[in-house]
């Protein structure tokens, strides 16, 4: 997997991720003011002020570099709705936070899905809102970040599914099975869009950095 991780956001630039071919994440810092929107993502961006439209520009910017990282042309990131549209032969994703942004993109898996949070917003008082009750036992036994990771896992699995299928999934009809050690997680889908049946043949992983959780999610057939 080729990544990219702004200067300024040091915490995150020697995190060593999976062999994965044909796949790169960048990272970048909404401090870095150098991201320039192409042609079409300008017209998108036509009445975007203050944290809008940095968000937006920072988001672009990284998916841009992840493009460059695949030997590839910075093609403008479009969209339909609040979705991106990504160039023929692409799958992408992109994500925020306060402070950064990360972009996802591939050409060999079938779809690709990508979240940055910070720890600490996931608060034992939005445990029940976000979990199922065996999920939030399981959590009780792992580290102190366990919630922030199964929710950005659920956050990137859904960026993932949701350009295939384009059903909503609720956070109680997916669950996250986290294999802690290897930093890996599963997704089990509980609904009734058999469509969604897709998340359970992807592959996720994490990794922490600082005070933020960085989770991707690839879904193969």
């Amino acid at each position: 997997m080729h990544w990219h991780c702004d200067p300024q956001a040091q915490d995150a630039q020697k995190l060593a991720w999976p062999t994965m071919q044909a796949t790169a994440l960048a990272l970048t810092s909404k401090e870095n003011s150098d991201g320039e929107l192409l042609d079409g993502e300008i017209s998108l961006a036509a009445g975007m002020k203050g944290s809008r439209l940095r968000d937006f520009t920072c988001g672009r910017h990284s998916a841009h570099l992840a493009q460059t990282l695949l030997g590839l042309p910075k093609y403008p990131v479009l969209q339909q709705g609040r979705v991106p549209v990504w160039a023929q032969g692409l799958s992408g994703s992109i994500s925020h936070s306060q402070q950064l942004a990360l972009a996802g993109v591939t050409t060999l898996w079938r779809s690709i899905g990508v979240d940055v949070e910070t720890v600490d917003r996931v608060t034992p008082k939005l445990h029940n809102s976000l979990f199922l009750p065996d999920e939030i036992s399981t959590l009780a036994s792992l580290p102190d970040s366990a919630p922030a990771v199964a929710f950005s896992a659920k956050e990137a699995g859904y960026k993932a599914i949701y350009p295939l299928v384009g059903e909503f999934i609720g956070f109680h009809q997916a669950s996250i099975d986290l294999h802690w050690e290897n930093q890996e997680f599963r997704i089990r889908y509980h609904g009734a869009h058999s469509g969604n049946n897709a998340l359970e043949s992807g592959i996720g992983h994490w990794r922490i950095a600082g005070n933020h959780v960085i989770t991707l999610f690839l879904i193969q057939d």
